[in-house]
This record gives structure tokens, C-alpha cells and sequence, in this order.
């Protein structure tokens, strides 16, 4: 069995390394298509920050690096969401353990975000997105023992440091550095689209690596293992490849940085509207239950469609918001618009009778959900470069807008397995989508004030450079 493991293995590193070659190919493309030669961009070098012209295909590469550490590190995590039945009976735990652990995992993550932002102003982006990929993937291994209720509940402690402190607000900082005001929304979803072609190959080839040797919990432990090792693959090659970012002098103090961020409208307004678009997305985690329990699918079978849904269309969602939102010049109405049917497909789950006839309409109605809540989340982060948001200060904005939007994962797979717990079956989950429409409601009325205050910002800025030309002539 180990012989056939090391062979599917090989096969998942040939998969990652033909995706590498078919998103440089594309971004060369992009290079040569909108002329990034010219880009004034800005180079950091033996720890010092120099402005000068990135070489776009250095650029270009970065991104790609960047795309796939943020795609593998957060599967660990979050592998609920393909393997929810296989990860719960492995680890025997009840629908609110399970839970917990999530919950463990966002208090922890509660508490980092801050000085996570603060560590992105301040350190090497290399060296810190090295260290969170491989110890997560260590982190990986561990947990394919099996451990105990409250061993399980330190790792997902120790992911939350991995996957935020040391890595989340230094994963978005990288991204925005590598580009100007204008190029956020395409930087950002290029990312999320490359974070989804990466976790597709690896997802589908751990979907038929376990049912080739069997769904049982014994044989979960490769699916584990795989993560694991490309994780930590992924960690050694983004020590070798990314720039250390790390500028030559900043203002050591993070409070004086959180007031100035705090004083900003957007950090609000935006916080809001991601952390509603971001509860949303945890809350889809439990279609793929969804559709075994009530539904009757195997767990290959909605593992499959939960890898559509969170995976294949992902990358496609990603590019696809980014290049809208290029042509309507901002990322907030097309945002309203994916939220607005985000909305009519719940309302259809809703009141949809639960008959076996429906299934192949429900399954595509679960995967238009996660394409479009792909959609946002490659868009939710641009509006702060649009705003022309201080660079040396977007870290500590990122975390403080962090900190807020995602507090839900302190609570909100604790009250979703409660609830399940409380009311099996179809009750259950009906609640959940009132709940997921709750959510939309928010975030669109809040994208609705967040517009209004862009507007003004950018209104403000084009009359003080009307005004510095003035005074120049």
C-alpha cells in the first residue's frame, strides 16, 4: 500500500508542476498584454526597500508562489469541507467537537490578526511564508495519528499562529506590493484563482487516491499525508523564490499604527461586509454534509461535488471577478450583483422539497454558490488599494479589518454543530440557509454605504490633485 501511496504521490507533484508551467504560460500573456515592462513597481533587496522596475516576469512568479501557498495551507485547516464525515469518524468526535475545533482555531486566529499585520510591516515575507507552510504541514502529519479531543484541539491552536499570525495579513501585503492602485482587483483575483487551481489538483488527486484504496478511516491518513508533504514542498520552494519585502526603517510602535487605520472609514465599513461574505463561506462548508445526510450521497460522491464547488471552479471565479471588475472599474457593484444571486440560489435551496430526483439540480446549485462565493473572495480586499491605502500601513489595515471580519470562526461552526446537533436532518440545515441569507443581507446593504464612502474618497483625492496641478502652473 505504501508503494502505491509513493506512486500517487509522484503523480500529485507531476499534476502541481504542469499547473505551474500553464500559469506562467498565462502570465506571460498578462505581461505581454497590458505591458507590465513599464510597471514602476517596488523591489526589495537584502532587507531594504528600493524603488524600482519589477521585472514582470519576476512579478509574475512571485504571484504564482504566493497563489499557491495561500491555496495548500488553509486545505489543512479547513479539510472539513471535502472530507467532513471521513476527518469526523477518524477522529470520532460529535458534530459540536468537531465544531470546537473550528472554533479553537478562530479564537486563536482572533487574536493574531493584529499583530500578524503588524509582523507584515515589520519582517521577511520569505522567511515567514516558509515557516507557516512548513509548520503546518507538520502539523498535518500529526494530526493523520489521530490524536486525542485535546490534542486535536492544541494543533488547530497552533494552525491558528501558522495560517494567521505568521502568514495571512504577509500573504495579502505580498500580493498588494506588487502592484499600484489600479491593479489590486486584478493582483487580488489572479491570487485566488491560482490559489484554486492549486488546491483542485491536489484535491482531485486525493478524491481518487481514497476511493482507489478505500474509504475507510485507515486509509484517510494518505489523503492527510499528501496535504502534508506539498504543503511543506510548497514552504521550502517560497523560502527560495519570494522576496523578503521588509523595508529599511518603520515606526516600531503597532499601536500608533492601529489608531491610524482605525481612523479610517473603510477599515469599518469593509470589515463588516467581509465578515458577512466570510461567515457565508464557512457556512457553505455544510452543503457537502447537506447532501450525505440528507440527500444520500456517498462521501466520494459529495467529495466530488464539494471539490467543484470549493476547488475547480475556483480558479475560474477568481480571474473571472477580477476581469469584470477591471471593466466596471470597481470591484463593489459586481460584488452586489454575485451576492444578489447568491441570495436567489439559498432562496431555491430553501424551498426546494428534498426529493432523490433533485439531486443533480442541488449539487449545481451548491457549486454556483461556491463559484460565486470564490467570486467575492477575490474581490473582497481590492476596495483598500483602490483607496490608495498607505503601503507601509497595509498590514496593520489588513489585520485590524481581519480581526473583525473574521470573528466568526470563534463561534460559528460551534453554533452550526449545535444546531445540527439540536435539529438533524432537514430542519437542521434549513436553518443554516436562513442563516446564509441573514448574511448576504448585510453585506449588500454594507457594500451599499462602502460605495458611498469610496466615491467621496476618490472624489477628495482627483480635487487635491486638481488642485496641486493648479498651484504648479
Amino acid at each position: 500500500m505504501m508503494v502505491a501511496f509513493l506512486f500517487f504521490f509522484a503523480q500529485v507533484v507531476n499534476s502541481l508542476l504542469n499547473e505551474y508551467v500553464f500559469l506562467r504560460i498565462t502570465a506571460i500573456t498578462f505581461s505581454l498584454s497590458i505591458r507590465l515592462d513599464h510597471f514602476e513597481g517596488v523591489i526589495f533587496k537584502g532587507g531594504i526597500l528600493m524603488e524600482n522596475k519589477l521585472n514582470s516576469s519576476r512579478k509574475w512568479i512571485i504571484l504564482l508562489v504566493i497563489a499557491l501557498a495561500g491555496g495548500i495551507i488553509y486545505e489543512l485547516p479547513y479539510l472539513r469541507y471535502t472530507y467532513y464525515k471521513p476527518l469526523q469518524e477518524g477522529l470520532g468526535f460529535s458534530h459540536t467537537q468537531f465544531g470546537s475545533l473550528m472554533s479553537m482555531y478562530g479564537i486563536i486566529a482572533m487574536i493574531f490578526y493584529l499583530p500578524g499585520g503588524w509582523l507584515a510591516d515589520r519582517f521577511s515575507h520569505r522567511k515567514l511564508i516558509a515557516f507557516s507552510l512548513v509548520g503546518t504541514g507538520l502539523g498535518g502529519l500529526y494530526l493523520s495519528t489521530w490524536p486525542s479531543y485535546t490534542g486535536a484541539m492544541i494543533l488547530f491552536a497552533f494552525w491558528g499562529i501558522t495560517t494567521i499570525l505568521t502568514f495571512w495579513s504577509t500573504m495579502l501585503k505580498a500580493i498588494s506590493v506588487l502592484g499600484d492602485a489600479s491593479e489590486q482587483g486584478r493582483l487580488f483575483s489572479f491570487a485566488e484563482g491560482g490559489r484554486g487551481i492549486a488546491t483542485s489538483a491536489v484535491a482531485l488527486s486525493t478524491l481518487a487516491l481514497f476511493h482507489q484504496l478505500g474509504q475507510t478511516t485507515d486509509n484517510f491518513v494518505y489523503v492527510l499525508w499528501v496535504y502534508s508533504i506539498v504543503c511543506i514542498g510548497i514552504g521550502i520552494l517560497a523560502f527560495f523564490v519570494m522576496l523578503d519585502n521588509k523595508p529599511k526603517k518603520t515606526d516600531p510602535n503597532i499601536i500608533m499604527d492601529m489608531i491610524k487605520v482605525a481612523k479610517m472609514p473603510i477599515t469599518w465599513l469593509l470589515a463588516v461586509v467581509i465578515f458577512a461574505i466570510y461567515t457565508t463561506y464557512t457556512s457553505s462548508g455544510y452543503l457537502t454534509p447537506y447532501m450525505t445526510e440528507v440527500y444520500g450521497l456517498s462521501a466520494v460522491a459529495a467529495g466530488v461535488v464539494a471539490t467543484f464547488r470549493s476547488h475547480i471552479f475556483r480558479p475560474i471565479a477568481g480571474l473571472s471577478g477580477g476581469a469584470i471588475s477591471k471593466k466596471v472599474g470597481s470591484s463593489i457593484p459586481v460584488m452586489q450583483v454575485i451576492i444578489a444571486i447568491i441570495a436567489a440560489s439559498l432562496l431555491i435551496m430553501l424551498f426546494t422539497p428534498v426529493m432523490p430526483a433533485l439531486v443533480i439540480m442541488i449539487s449545481a446549485i451548491t457549486v454556483l454558490i461556491g463559484f460565486l462565493i470564490f467570486a467575492l473572495r477575490g474581490l473582497y480586499f481590492a476596495p483598500i488599494g483602490e483607496v490608495g491605502t498607505p503601503k507601509a500601513l497595509l498590514g496593520a489595515a489588513v489585520g485590524l479589518i481581519s480581526t473583525i471580519a473574521f470573528l466568526s470562526d470563534t463561534f460559528n461552526f460551534t453554533l452550526l454543530g449545535n444546531i445540527l446537533d439540536k435539529n438533524p436532518g432537514t430542519p437542521g440545515y434549513k436553518i443554516i440557509f436562513i442563516y446564509m441569507l441573514a448574511l448576504q443581507a448585510v453585506a449588500f446593504i454594507g457594500l451599499f454605504f462602502l460605495s458611498i464612502r469610496v466615491k467621496k474618497q476618490q472624489s477628495e483625492t482627483q480635487f487635491a490633485d486638481t488642485a496641486a496641478t493648479g498651484e504648479s502652473n
